[in-house]
């Protein structure tokens, strides 16, 4: 559990404690932009693997709540929708993500003006999703944190997208929202089917299908059937 416990904190401190302050500032105006870049990614990855890793060495015995056949539904419905959401949010060129602040001057995509941090989204519904069906103490330490670090990320995000002294960006934070529809239901965006990609809308539904699939494997044989 130690191993768990200290994960899910340094996977938390690292990118809310890094990118959510001036410190990720001070880091970049340091090092540079692409060598902070990596040092970021390298943080990154290390610290998801310690979590990761600490998951799988704790039992799961304590439960909140017991696995129960509505849960396992619950989750695969909601596992369809991050599982797409993460394909379509890593095929649409979107400014908040890494190195695409160039994309805030083109044309506002479909699918941006659903929520511009589609990506964020479904990890976020991935990691309730997978809190829902598990119901433990290591699952939700783990989940949660996945969950936290996106939810405050997005958050993270539109402050510093906010202080960018730059026409584009004013409209793209005028015109879309953090919160899915939103800016839909506002008025703010109109969407037509026709501009989101569905090519990668199938690729989202094949993903999820493999995943279903081969969950057992992936998940150290625990099937979804």
């Amino acid at each position: 559990m130690e191993l768990l416990v200290a994960g899910c904190i340094a996977f938390f401190v690292t990118h809310v404690g890094i990118s959510s302050t001036p410190l990720r500032s001070m880091m970049q105006n340091t090092m540079g932009a692409q060598p902070y870049l990596g040092v970021y990614s390298v943080i990154s990855f290390a610290t998801l693997g310690l979590m990761i890793y600490g998951y799988g060495q704790v039992p799961h015995v304590d439960y909140i709540w017991y696995p129960s056949e509505t849960a396992y539904k619950v989750t695969k419905v909601m596992m369809v929708l991050g599982v797409v959401l993460l394909v379509m949010g890593t095929m649409t060129k979107n400014p908040t993500q890494v190195m695409m602040d160039k994309a805030v001057e083109e044309e506002l995509a479909g699918l941006l003006k659903i929520t511009r941090h589609p990506i964020q989204w479904g990890i976020l519904i991935f990691a309730i999703a997978h809190i829902i069906a598990n119901g433990d103490i290591a699952s939700l330490m783990m989940f949660g944190s996945l969950a936290a670090v996106s939810f405050f990320g997005m958050l993270s995000m539109d402050a510093r997208k906010r202080q960018e002294d730059s026409e584009h960006w004013r409209s793209f934070m005028t015109t879309t929202s953090m919160v899915p529809f939103l800016a839909i239901v506002q008025g703010k965006a109109k969407l037509s089917l026709g501009e989101l990609n569905w090519a990668a809308f199938v690729a989202g539904v094949g993903l999820y299908a493999v995943i279903y699939w081969l969950h057992d494997m992936i998940s150290g044989g625990v099937s979804l059937f």
